[in-house]
């Protein structure tokens, strides 16, 4: 996309989004385009990737008597924040009937992956998946399912559904699931982004670093309304 295309979209989101939305922000409108932090800054690079991803992996030690005691994985939408804010902790919703949620709540101990290889940068690169330059990172801890008296409820809520807007609509479609929100208590980092083998970003590194945001037009368009920063949808 050139320039002047980038310039008349621009123009074209400010000067006619507000008539076509009353008090509603587009939030995916916007996403991130520039290039991940230099590799040497292992701490930012781990938060870049956390919140540049949409989804991960969640890895756990199968509870079910038919996988007892095997090693599973299951894709999981995540969010650590709104599109402009990040907080760092990765946070998911899912259901009690899913398996894998009954499973890695009574293990607990979990392991997520992220990888650069689900956005633009490593095609562009022709940096393949498993190339230590398309940057992989294992966030290992416990995972943490979240109450309606948490605080953090709220946090998890509109980190999620402003990056996934078909979330606020699961408990309607699919009705008696009791949709819940979890978080990964991050306890060990381990970041993989250039040759040389793995890095360990300490927390106190990772919850320090800030990452920058940049935005431009993308082709997907997702809506949701916002008043006073509270979401205005169905509650659960």
């Amino acid at each position: 996309m050139t320039p002047k295309m980038v310039l008349v979209q621009l123009i074209f989101l400010v000067i006619f989004t507000p008539q076509f939305y009353n008090n509603v922000e587009c939030i995916s409108f916007f996403h991130f385009t520039q290039d991940p932090p230099p590799v040497k800054d292992i701490a930012l690079m781990s938060r870049y990737i956390v919140h540049h991803s949409e989804w991960a992996t969640l890895s756990y030690m199968g509870n079910q008597s038919f996988m007892d005691g095997m090693p599973m994985g299951r894709v999981y939408s995540i969010s650590d924040g709104t599109i402009n804010n990040s907080y760092g902790i990765p946070y998911i919703m899912a259901s009690p009937m899913d398996l894998s949620f009954q499973d890695v709540v009574k293990t607990k101990n979990c392991s997520l992956i992220l990888s650069l290889a689900q956005s633009d940068y490593c095609n562009k690169k022709s940096y393949d998946p498993e190339d230590p330059r398309c940057a992989q990172l294992t966030l290992t801890g416990k995972f943490v399912k979240l109450h309606k008296t948490d605080p953090e409820w709220n946090v998890a809520k509109t980190a999620l559904w402003t990056r996934h807007p078909v979330m606020r609509k699961w408990n309607i479609l699919v009705p008696g699931h009791k949709w819940q929100f979890a978080k990964i208590n991050i306890e060990h980092i381990t970041l993989i982004d250039t040759f040389g083998g793995r890095q360990y970003p300490t927390l106190a590194e990772y919850f320090k670093a800030t990452p920058t945001f940049k935005y431009w037009p993308k082709s997907r368009h997702s809506i949701i309304t916002i008043k006073e920063n509270v979401i205005i949808d169905e509650e659960f």
